[in-house]
């Protein structure tokens, strides 16, 4: 693995130092890089991350986590469209493993509107923080934040500033 530490062009770090979600370290789909990869897992472990929760629909980074010394947890998700069930598996996972030292990085492939669920989900669960606040966070972090992503959570899309978000980065 590379020693430069590169931060991840999509993360939000719901829990400053504990949580956090993200595109796949490496980018997602076509766009993926493997240098780029080690980079982000550079910057992860740097961070004091210690498991990766992947929702991609295929087994890819795992490999890489494994070799990194990342514990890694797969739970595939198309969408936060079809997250439910996901989501309900998720959180108990979530309040064990955030009890531990370290922190927890939850991520997509390109597509970052369930991982954004997930950590706003969490957020209220543990915090009581509103998850339109939550989702106006992740939004403003770069994450993806739709129609789907509010449904999940019972949220009005109007109730999630969506004009704090940040142009996609790809």
């Amino acid at each position: 693995m590379s020693a430069r530490e590169q931060q991840p062009r999509r993360i939000w770090w719901a829990r400053p130092g504990k949580l956090c979600a993200l595109e796949r370290p490496g980018g997602g789909g076509r766009s993926h890089r493997a240098d780029r990869r080690s980079a982000e897992i550079a910057y992860l472990l740097g961070k004091g991350v210690r498991m990766c929760i992947s929702t991609m629909g295929t087994r890819h980074n795992l490999g890489a986590y494994e070799s990194a010394g990342l514990e890694w947890h797969h739970v595939p998700v198309e969408s936060a469209s079809r997250g439910a069930e996901a989501l309900e598996e998720l959180l108990p996972l979530l309040r064990r493993e955030l009890r531990r030292r370290g922190a927890v990085a939850v991520h997509g492939n390109r597509h970052t509107d369930f991982v954004a669920a997930v950590c706003a989900a969490h957020l209220h669960e543990a915090r009581g923080v509103d998850p339109a606040d939550a989702l106006t966070r992740a939004a403003a972090a770069g994450l993806t934040v739709n129609g789907y992503t509010c449904a999940l959570l019972g949220v009005e899309p109007a109730d999630v500033d969506l004009r704090m978000r940040k142009p996609d980065a790809g």
